[in-house]
């Protein structure tokens, strides 16, 4: 996660008596990263800090709302969720409590056609997206766990000013994301509403011990098709990674069947390949020596100037200006 989303935390308790030194010690972030725009931390670090910073202000949401959201709200929103047959159900129980428990913010489930949406009216207006990104991020790594699988994002809208580093929020969220809007907006397939709500008792202990570490990224299922995919990909070197029709019948699926159960779980064969290609090349300009070059050919790319335009649309930024970055967030830490 860039380091720009916990800047944003920090900001948002910006005069509450949050000791930062203590609660970026606590989640083994150096200081020093907060001025290196190029440095990220991992989910854990991040939830830890969530975590601290939610018990010194005895508020869950980060001071964001009137209402401090006490500590143990969001234990108990999941519990209740579980008494939900499927996923309209579980929005509309979520679209309830964040009536109860925020002051400022009310939340509603529209479904039209193929599509539904989260909406979230908010009566405070907001400077930056963080607030509805913060709400979104834990609705809907709540939604996806309930129902055991991945849901395609179809488009995101945030209030507040496009914030500087729009690709981390589109990494975060979809690639269409639009921020100023009057409403917050979260677009999901609708025929996913439908889907039963899976999960237990015992797996929601599970769950909460990883709080609110698996909902900061996208969720996983290590046993859909995808994560198969990823797994047997990372095993091979990129120049090596099979055709589309070579996978699909790796794993006994016809290319046609292949497509349409990666599409059902909101991915394609090449965003797949893309990511980790993405994952990949921002390891190794932080750790390896490779030239440019080098890493572009072991990456699989036919020419280094095909590398260096995925990297900018990746990260916006150069392989050479983000290897610069990563040296000097190295030297800081």
């Amino acid at each position: 996660m860039s380091i720009h989303f916990v800047r944003e935390v920090l900001r948002a308790v910006a005069g509450q008596g949050v000791p930062e030194d203590l609660v970026l010690q606590r989640a083994a972030i150096p200081s020093a990263f907060l001025n290196e725009p190029l440095a990220r931390v991992s989910p854990e670090q991040f939830g830890t800090l969530w975590r601290t910073v939610a018990r010194h202000l005895q508020d869950e949401f980060f001071a964001l709302d009137a209402h401090p959201v006490r500590p143990g709200a969001y234990a108990l929103l999941c519990h209740g969720l579980l008494g939900c047959d499927d996923l309209r159900a579980a929005l509309r129980y979520l679209c309830r409590y964040t009536e109860v428990v925020l002051d400022g913010m009310r939340a509603s489930l529209e479904v039209n056609g193929d599509t539904a949406t989260l909406r979230l009216r908010d009566v405070r207006p907001r400077a930056t997206p963080f607030a509805h990104a913060t709400y979104f991020m834990v609705a809907y790594g709540l939604a996806c766990w309930l129902i055991a699988r991945r849901i395609p994002i179809l488009q995101c809208q945030l209030a507040g000013c496009a914030p500087g580093f729009e690709s981390e929020y589109r990494v975060m969220f979809c690639e269409d994301l639009r921020f100023d809007a009057t409403d917050g907006a979260l677009v999901i397939p609708s025929d996913l509403l439908s889907q039963p709500v899976t999960q237990t008792r015992d797996a929601l202990r599970q769950f909460l011990r990883r709080a609110p570490d698996v909902f900061l990224v996208k969720y996983r299922n290590t046993d859909s098709l995808a994560a198969q995919v990823r797994a047997r990909l990372r095993a091979l070197a990129p120049p090596d990674w099979p055709t589309l029709n070579t996978m699909a019948g790796s794993l006994g699926a016809a290319p046609s069947t292949f497509r349409r159960r990666l599409g059902a779980e909101g991915a394609t064969f090449q965003s797949i390949k893309n990511g980790l290609r993405r994952d990949m090349a921002i390891t190794s300009l932080r750790e390896e020596s490779l030239s440019v070059e080098q890493l572009a050919q072991a990456l699989g790319f036919a020419e280094a100037s095909a590398f260096h335009r995925a990297f900018v649309k990746w990260t916006g930024m150069r392989p050479s200006a983000y290897r610069r970055g990563g040296l000097g967030v190295l030297n800081a830490g």
